[in-house]
């Protein structure tokens, strides 16, 4: 596999990447229509979404705040705006981050001048590995209500989290969140799934494109010593998961203090 990027200790890496793990959720939902989905598909049990547009590292600029990349930005053909996160540490999926997301994709897609009653549906779904809210629930779904009538106030704004460790039994949300941490494509269930990790795991072309994704990470992460300051903990946390830098390294890479990355969990 003639390619200058390709290293052993990527290979490796590569083989421990899961769904769950952001960046290889990313690539894996490229352009991937039919897996953005069944996605949505099975979270929001709705067997009639048609999505038109998958987007992944989808960024949004913000002049006179803070900007933020997300990990998919799907649309239906309905024009319902689905903004998919996946979180291994708990901190990335804060109630605040849920709220400030939700108001980044209205901000992108609300041209000046349009009216209000134009604005499109939008859900933020995360989906974390461990069960962050803490009821043990396999799903939760946030809505705004009138505190006085317990009524819908219906504005059109959806969160919904996804537990990850509900993958043991056989619900098609349980079999989904399965596939989210299985390491092989020969052990998922869903094959549009199934199709792209094996492209990304076991293709030369596949692997050649990871190893490229894995040799900028780790340079990314050198930069932040250079004086690029925003998502240093999520560069960090990404480091971690390739295994391959110590965590004194990675503190100095990304300006992070040693107790801060020895704090984030994988």
């Amino acid at each position: 596999m003639p390619n200058e990027f390709v290293k052993p200790e990527y290979l490796d890496a590569i083989a421990r990447l899961r769904l769950i793990d952001d960046f290889f959720m990313r690539k894996a939902f490229e352009n991937n229509i039919p897996a953005a989905e069944l996605l949505l598909r099975i979270i929001l049990q709705d067997d009639k979404i048609k999505v038109v547009k998958a987007l992944s590292q989808y960024v949004v600029s913000n002049l006179y705040g803070h900007s933020a990349q997300l990990d998919l930005l799907a649309q239906d053909a309905s024009g319902k705006y689905f903004n998919v996160e996946v979180q291994s540490a708990s901190e990335g999926a804060s109630p605040e981050r849920a709220r400030y997301y939700g108001g980044v994709v209205d901000t992108a897609h609300f041209p000046k001048g349009t009216d209000y009653h134009k604005l499109f549906e939008t859900y933020v779904i995360f989906i974390t590995q461990d069960d962050i809210l803490g009821e043990g629930r396999p799903i939760y779904h946030i809505e705004r209500k009138i505190e006085e009538s317990g009524a819908n106030f219906n504005d059109g704004s959806h969160i919904i989290y996804v537990n990850g460790n509900c993958r043991y039994d056989q619900t098609a949300l349980s079999r989904l969140m399965h596939d989210f941490f299985c390491t092989r494509s020969s052990d998922m269930h869903y094959k549009q799934l199934q199709e792209r990790v094996k492209y990304l795991k076991e293709t030369e072309e596949g692997v050649q494109t990871m190893c490229k994704i894995i040799n900028d990470l780790v340079e990314s992460g050198s930069a932040f010593a250079r004086g690029k300051s925003e998502g240093r903990n999520e560069i960090a946390q990404n480091l971690k998961k390739l295994g391959e830098m110590s965590d004194e390294a990675i503190a100095k890479a990304t300006n992070l203090t040693l107790e801060q990355v020895q704090a984030i969990r994988i």
